[in-house]
């Protein structure tokens, strides 16, 4: 019994730190901390001990809240991101038309072709 609610509070402890990286910009570890939050909580379910219900379902709805913070918080970033590349596609397209400008464009193309005759 212990060991089901146990893994449930280690799991719902790396979700809290998962959102502090989230919040942070910390990709890897928020990714890192997702995938052992869940290897927790599958251990959590497959385990085969008598437990109160009533404690494992209080525990899986706080679950439930977290990955909806979480879900909410990874939208961010990834609005976030999706707009800062944006925004460097933007500067990129300005900063070749400012190569071109300062290349010059030559007058003739082909220089064997005389301008008289």
């Amino acid at each position: 019994m212990a060991d089901t609610l146990n893994l449930l509070d280690q799991a719902l402890d790396l979700g809290r730190q998962e959102l502090k990286f989230l919040v942070a910009g910390e990709v890897e570890e928020a990714f890192q901390a997702a995938e052992q939050r869940g290897i927790y909580t599958n251990q959590a379910l497959e385990t085969k001990a008598s437990v109160s219900l009533d404690d494992i379902l209080s525990k899986l709805e706080k679950l439930k809240s977290l990955q909806g913070q979480l879900t909410t918080e990874a939208k961010k970033l990834h609005a976030s991101l999706k707009a800062d590349l944006g925004q460097a596609k933007k500067e990129s397209v300005r900063f070749k038309g400012y190569l071109g400008v300062a290349k010059g464009t030559p007058i003739m193309k082909n220089r064997y072709i005389h301008k008289v005759g």
